[in-house]
C-alpha cells in the first residue's frame, strides 16, 4: 500500500517544494511519512468544515493548497484543525506557491480559463502573461470571467475592476497578486487578473493605466485543485479520492 512518503515524493518530483517562495510553508505539515494511504481528500483550505468532511470520508491524507500552518505555533488547542487532524490520524501535505508557479499549475490553469493565448511566465513564474483573441471591454471581460470561474455551488458576484476600457494583453496571478502591479509596468500589459487586491492596488492601477480585475481568491485558485487531484490519481489508481469545496465566502 502507498504511504504518505510516496505521495510527497510524487508531488516533489512534479511540483518541487524547493520552488516555493521563501515566506511559504509548503510540504508535509502534519503527520508521518510512514502512514499508509488508502483515501486522499483534496481541498484549497484545511478548515473545520473541510476537515469534518475528510474525517467522514475516512481520509488518511489531505492535500491542500494553502498551508494549514503558516506561522510558528506557540500553543495548540484541542479545537484547532491541526489538533483534529492529528487526533484522527490524518496527515496533511500543502502545495502552495510551488503549485502556483509550476508548469500546468495554478497560473497556467487560470490563464487558460481566462482565454489567453501565447502565454508566457514572468516574474519568476509568479505571473503568466498572454493575449486575448481580440480587444474587449474590461467590464464585459469581467462579466465573462465571473461565469467561467463560477461553479454550480457558488454564485460569484464579487468581481471588481479598477476601470472600464479596452484591453487585450492580460497578466494573471491566482490568489493575491495586486502587489505585482509595479513590476508589471515594464511589461506594458493592459490588465492584471488576480484574486485579491487592496484598495491602494486599485488606485495604483488607475494611476498607471492598468485595469485591475479582482475575481476572488478562492475562485482564481480552486479551479486548479481538481487538476492536481487528477495528476495524483493517475499515478495512484488504487487510492480513493475526494475533492472538497471550501469557499469561506457567501455571496448575496
Amino acid at each position: 500500500m502507498s504511504k504518505v512518503l510516496d505521495i510527497y515524493n510524487f508531488l516533489n518530483q512534479n511540483i518541487p517544494f524547493e520552488t516555493q517562495e521563501e515566506w511559504d510553508n509548503s510540504g508535509l505539515l502534519v503527520g508521518n511519512f510512514n502512514v499508509e494511504v488508502s483515501k486522499i481528500a483534496v481541498c484549497l483550505d484545511v478548515t473545520h468544515d473541510t476537515l469534518s468532511k475528510a474525517i467522514e470520508f475516512g481520509a488518511d491524507l489531505i492535500v491542500s493548497h494553502h498551508p494549514v500552518i503558516w506561522d510558528p505555533l506557540k500553543s495548540i488547542s484541542f479545537e484547532t484543525p491541526v489538533s483534529r487532524a492529528i487526533s484522527n490520524g490524518i496527515s496533511i501535505i500543502s502545495a502552495h506557491t510551488n503549485w502556483d508557479v509550476a508548469s500546468g499549475g495554478v497560473n497556467d490553469i487560470l490563464a487558460k480559463r481566462a482565454g489567453l493565448k501565447n502565454v508566457r511566465p514572468e516574474l519568476d513564474g509568479m505571473v503568466r502573461v498572454g493575449e486575448l483573441d481580440s480587444e474587449i471591454n474590461s467590464k464585459e471581460y469581467a462579466k465573462a470571467l465571473a461565469k467561467v470561474l463560477n461553479d454550480e455551488n457558488n454564485s460569484n458576484t464579487g468581481v471588481r475592476i479598477s476601470e472600464e476600457k479596452q484591453i487585450k494583453s492580460v497578466a494573471v496571478c491566482g490568489g493575491s497578486g495586486g502587489s505585482f502591479l509595479p513590476e508589471l509596468l515594464p511589461l506594458k500589459v493592459d490588465a492584471l487578473l488576480t484574486g485579491d487586491a487592496k484598495h491602494s492596488d486599485f488606485i495604483f492601477a488607475r494611476d498607471n493605466g492598468i485595469v485591475l480585475i479582482a475575481a476572488g481568491h478562492y475562485e482564481t485558485e480552486t479551479i486548479a485543485m481538481p487538476v492536481l487531484l487528477e495528476k495524483i490519481k493517475v499515478s495512484f489508481p488504487e487510492i480513493e479520492f475526494m475533492y472538497i469545496e471550501s469557499n469561506p465566502i457567501e455571496y448575496i
